[in-house]
């Protein structure tokens, strides 16, 4: 039994790093405006997919015998969920590279600076996976109302930048949609921080 829950937690940990991975490849894609590293971002959106529903009936069944691990039950829900909202940005960023649509610096800076944080966030939740450390889950937590007062502030600086006239509609919309995927990210892994620490 003491194998299989290694093993479980070992998987759900390896789920965050290919999480972390995946950000890194969009980060590469976003900053240097190419699709090259996006196909390896979705194999590896694919493989956390995969491995979220064996990993959840595992840890249900484990859960059965060991009350101890209930706190992980609802974990690669919210890993798929983070998955989901990465292969949305995986989504937008192709868009933004296939059809040339252009962030000014600005744009691009903001975003790669939530992406940092976000890979800083989600190396940590992998730590707590396996510490149930509170000092990491609080960190995730003040973390990710950081990132969310970023994104909010950036949505509004972007929307004054439309309205001058200096960002178009369409690349609004496609930024605010990045911003949404973001948010969606880092909400997840603060959902796992308050399920492992309480």
């Amino acid at each position: 039994m003491e194998d299989e829950i290694k093993n479980v937690l070992e998987t759900m940990h390896e789920v965050g790093d290919e999480a972390e991975d995946s950000l890194l490849y969009l980060q590469t894609s976003l900053i240097y405006n190419t699709t090259t590293l996006l196909s390896e971002c979705s194999s590896k959106v694919k493989q956390i997919k995969e491995i979220e529903y064996q990993v959840s009936k595992k840890i249900k069944d484990l859960a059965r015998y060991n009350p101890d691990l209930d706190p992980y039950i609802l974990v690669p829900s919210h890993l798929s969920k983070i998955g989901d909202n990465i292969e949305r940005l995986r989504e937008l960023v192709d868009k933004k590279v296939r059809e040339n649509i252009l962030f000014d610096d600005k744009s691009i800076t903001e975003i790669t600076f939530l992406l940092e944080r976000l890979m800083d966030i989600l190396r940590t939740v992998s730590d707590l996976i396996f510490t149930r450390n509170i000092f990491l889950g609080r960190y995730i937590q003040e973390s990710e109302a950081g990132v969310m007062r970023r994104a909010i502030e950036y949505s509004t600086l972007h929307e004054e930048r439309l309205i001058e006239g200096s960002a178009l509609p369409v690349v609004s919309q496609l930024y605010i949609n990045m911003l949404d995927a973001i948010k969606g990210i880092a909400w997840h892994a603060k959902a796992i921080a308050k399920k492992l620490t309480g």
